[in-house]
């Protein structure tokens, strides 16, 4: 990565166009753009869309509706894919700009991008197979290479939160934390106009308070336009119990009671290191049954040290934990599947015994073979541990979907599906609305909502408007407004 300067400045252009690509009307794609009438071009986020991802043939984030090499500079929010997650191929098609964001997210995007290169290659050589085997489906090639993902961390320049950033003599922005992942970062571009200043906030994906590992979201300065996700825009987190209650009632139910298997789909990172660190607290207490716990995620084994190393941008209560017990994670039945040896003693583990694994939506990754393995299965429970987007399999699951298919393979629920909400990373419907009343003062012009579902959003602007908080607008892929 490169120390950060800027050769290119461009002089002021008259006014800002914002134009959203990703992330209107769904929850997936986060990409947005800034432009000024000079033609300096913007990009905030470059995520993969997986509501209308349908195969790696005819993927709609193969075709950007725009130049990648008219794109001057990238800023990411953060490392989950639906907001990063197409950067390599835009670096491929041409974009040659800095890509900015925290040390942090870029630490661990590397490791989701590579992942990510990796189960497409994997993809792709099914697809061929297939197609050798006599089957009419055309020969599909994936999205990036890790190739085309080494060559995007060479453009990547790390900004720390509140250092203010010049671009040029027009604009400027500045990261704040965002609470929603280990690096997570909102961001608040500000541009001049003869003289006059304006500001436009990205809030990235909010995260909620009080949350395991990672601080609280902080507020960004007033601003005059703010687009902020909506994921929860429809409503609350359902949480009965602290985090250390809600996992030990799910073990006891079934490791304990029904000696069954607890199956967690869980995000690799985010996600996973807030289960494990939860599951070790109750370990330090003398709380958690003698039971295994598997975590089978090789992309979780490679960013959990990142947690350790920004252990200082954790919150208090984690902080304290590591230098009272000297580690986050680490406990007695904990086994991160990592060689032949631990697959095989999964495999033939009789026991009762909890497993966390990637994806968190039950779409590809190491989940798919746990839950097809279990789904069938009256005394293992398969336990959501967060938001589920619409198509997905974990969505299916939770609708009540009485048969599911996986790898082809056609099989009947009898696994008891549940969800807890206690480990999700982003703000809730309450939590949403203060954070956006918060910015309702004399110089806010307008409120874009994105990153939901269009039933979050409608009823989150809905919400906002009994609040008095009128000007908000929920646009469409490609829509156009003049700042």
């Amino acid at each position: 990565m490169k120390e950060f300067t800027i050769g290119r400045l461009i002089t002021f252009a008259r006014f800002m166009k914002l134009t959203f690509w990703g992330a209107a009307r769904q929850v997936t794609g986060s990409m947005y753009m800034l432009e000024t009438q000079k033609g300096y071009r913007v990009l905030i986020d470059c995520g993969l869309d997986y509501e209308q991802q349908r195969n790696l043939h005819d993927n709609p984030s193969r075709h950007f509706p725009f130049s990648p090499a008219s794109i001057s500079i990238l800023i990411l929010t953060h490392a989950h894919i639906d907001h990063s997650g197409n950067i390599p191929n835009l670096v491929s098609q041409g974009f040659r700009g800095h890509i900015f964001c925290t040390p942090a997210t870029a630490d661990i995007v590397k490791h989701l991008l590579l992942d990510s290169a990796n189960i497409q290659a994997g993809d792709a050589r099914k697809v061929k197979n297939r197609y050798k085997k006599g089957r009419k489906d055309p020969e599909a090639i994936p999205l990036f290479t890790q190739k085309d993902v080494m060559k995007s961390m060479e453009q990547i320049i790390t900004l720390d939160f509140h250092k203010p950033f010049r671009l040029n003599d027009a604009l400027q922005f500045t990261f704040y934390e965002a609470g929603h992942l280990l690096g997570a970062a909102s961001v608040v571009v500000e541009f001049t106009e003869n003289g006059h200043t304006q500001s436009i906030g990205f809030t990235g994906d909010l995260g909620r308070n009080n949350s395991k590992l990672v601080k609280n979201p902080e507020q960004m300065p007033e601003l005059n336009y703010l687009i902020t996700e909506s994921t929860y825009g429809g409503r609350t987190h359902k949480v009965q119990h602290d985090a250390e209650s809600e996992l030990l009632y799910h073990i006891k139910e079934t490791c304990v009671k029904i000696n069954g298997k607890l199956v967690i789909p869980a995000f690799s990172v985010g996600r996973t290191q807030a289960i494990i660190y939860t599951l070790n607290r109750l370990d330090k207490q003398g709380l958690l049954p003698r039971i295994k716990v598997f975590v089978d995620s090789p992309l979780a084994l490679r960013t959990t040290p990142y947690y350790e190393q920004y252990q200082h941008q954790l919150n208090e209560e984690a902080r304290t934990f590591y230098s009272r017990q000297g580690d986050l994670f680490d406990f007695e039945n904990l086994t991160f599947v990592q060689t032949p040896a631990d697959e095989k003693d999964l495999f033939y583990c009789h026991e009762p015994y909890v497993i966390i694994s990637a994806a968190g939506m039950v779409e590809g990754g190491r989940i798919q073979e746990h839950v097809k393995n279990h789904v069938q299965n009256p005394f293992s429970t398969i336990l959501i541990a967060g938001y589920c987007a619409e198509g997905t399999l974990g969505a299916r699951l939770l609708s009540g979907q009485k048969n599911i298919k996986i790898k082809g393979k056609e099989l009947r629920v009898y696994s008891q599906i549940t969800a807890t909400d206690v480990f999700s990373s982003h703000a809730d419907q309450e939590q949403l609305i203060q954070n956006t009343l918060s910015y309702n003062s004399s110089k806010l012009k307008q409120v874009f909502l994105t990153h939901g579902d269009e039933q979050s959003m409608t009823t989150f602007k809905t919400l906002l408007s009994q609040k008095h908080l009128d000007k908000t607008t929920i646009p469409n892929k490609g829509e156009e407004f003049m700042l």
